[in-house]
């Protein structure tokens, strides 16, 4: 599946220079774990002085938080099961 992220820009800098749309290939079968971890390890996401952690929504619903590498207690927290199938949360 064809998963595309989008984020907001942290600064008017990353709006002019960085890329706010990532398309990210799973298979069907796919965990919310995993997911966060493409998108982890995409080095996508840009954090800012005040932002620390990344919120990643769907459809308005929390699926997981994302913090920035090296702060405190600095691991994915999920507001879903992280075992769920992703299709299970998607939307149109």
């Amino acid at each position: 599946m064809r998963i595309e992220i989008t984020r907001e820009a942290c600064c008017s800098q990353d709006d002019q220079l960085g890329p706010l749309n990532l398309q990210i290939d799973l298979p069907e079968d796919s965990s919310i774990w995993e997911l966060a971890r493409e998108i982890g390890e995409a080095k996508f996401l840009q954090f800012s002085s005040p932002r620390n952690v990344i919120d990643a929504y769907c459809a308005g619903k929390l699926l997981f938080s994302i913090p920035v590498v090296g702060a405190s207690g600095a691991t994915v927290s999920y507001a879903v099961d992280k075992d769920d199938l992703v299709y299970w949360h998607l939307k149109e």
